[in-house]
C-alpha cells in the first residue's frame, strides 16, 4: 500500500488536464476503488472547491490523509449508496481489472448511475507485450498484485452502458515517453514523434470517457 501511495498519481492527472482542457470546475467528485487514494487526494488538492469521495470496499485504504483531505465512503461498487447523478465526475483505477467483462460492464453501468457528467474508466493496455513480461516476471517472484486483466479500445468501447456517450478512447501513459523524461528529459521532444507512432505497443493503460446520459 505505501508503495501505491508514494507512485504518481497519473490518473487523476489525467482526469485533471481534461478538465481544464474543457473548462470544467466540478463541484463533486468520485473515485470508485480509491485503494491508495493517491488520485482522489491529488484532485481534492488540486480543485479545493470540489466535493471529493474515495469509495472503497475496504476500510483499512483510509488512513488519517485521506479522511482530512476526502470523504471516505467504505461501501460495494456494484451497489453505491449514493442517488442517481450524485457527481459531477467519477472515475476509477484498478477496479475492473479484476472482474470479468460482465461484472466490468456493471461497474461501469453503475458508475453512470450516480454520474452527471463525465466517467472515466481506466484499464491496463492488452498491447502491451513489454508491460505484460514485466508483470509475468513479477508473478513469478509471488506479487499477485501483478495478476490482473488487460483491455484494448474495442473491448471498452462494448462496455460504454446504453444511452451514454463515448467521448473518447485512447491509449495513455507511454512508457518510452515517461522513461525518457525520467532519465533524459532534454530528448522528451526528439522521441516524442517515434514514441507516439507505436503508442498503442508502447502505452501502459487505456481510458475510456464517458458523458452521461
Amino acid at each position: 500500500m505505501a508503495l501505491y501511495r508514494g507512485a504518481r498519481p497519473k490518473r487523476a492527472q489525467y482526469v485533471l488536464d481534461f478538465l481544464v482542457s474543457s473548462g470544467l470546475s466540478p463541484a463533486s467528485i468520485l473515485e470508485m476503488g480509491a485503494f491508495s487514494g493517491k488520485d482522489i487526494r491529488y484532485l481534492a488538492e488540486k480543485i479545493p472547491d470540489a466535493l471529493c469521495c474515495g469509495l472503497d470496499k475496504e476500510r483499512g485504504v483510509f488512513d488519517a490523509l485521506a479522511s482530512r483531505t476526502t470523504s471516505c465512503v467504505v461501501a460495494d461498487a456494484f451497489h453505491m449508496p449514493f442517488r442517481d447523478r450524485a457527481f459531477d465526475i467519477s472515475f476509477h483505477s484498478g477496479l475492473i481489472i479484476v472482474f470479468d467483462d460482465l461484472r466490468s460492464a456493471d461497474i461501469i453501468r453503475e458508475q453512470l448511475r450516480v454520474t452527471s457528467g463525465y466517467a472515466f474508466v481506466f484499464g491496463h493496455n492488452r498491447w502491451n507485450m513489454v508491460d505484460i513480461l514485466v508483470a509475468m516476471g513479477k508473478r513469478l517472484r509471488g506479487n499477485s498484485l501483478f495478476r490482473y486483466r488487460r483491455f484494448s479500445k474495442g473491448l471498452l468501447r462494448t462496455m460504454a452502458p446504453e444511452g451514454s456517450t463515448v467521448v473518447r478512447i485512447e491509449y495513455v501513459d507511454n512508457m518510452l515517453l515517461n522513461l525518457v523524461r525520467r532519465r533524459a528529459p532534454r530528448l522528451a521532444g526528439a522521441v516524442s514523434g517515434l514514441a507516439r507512432l507505436a503508442n498503442t505497443m508502447l502505452s501502459n493503460e487505456v481510458v475510456m470517457v464517458l458523458k452521461a446520459p
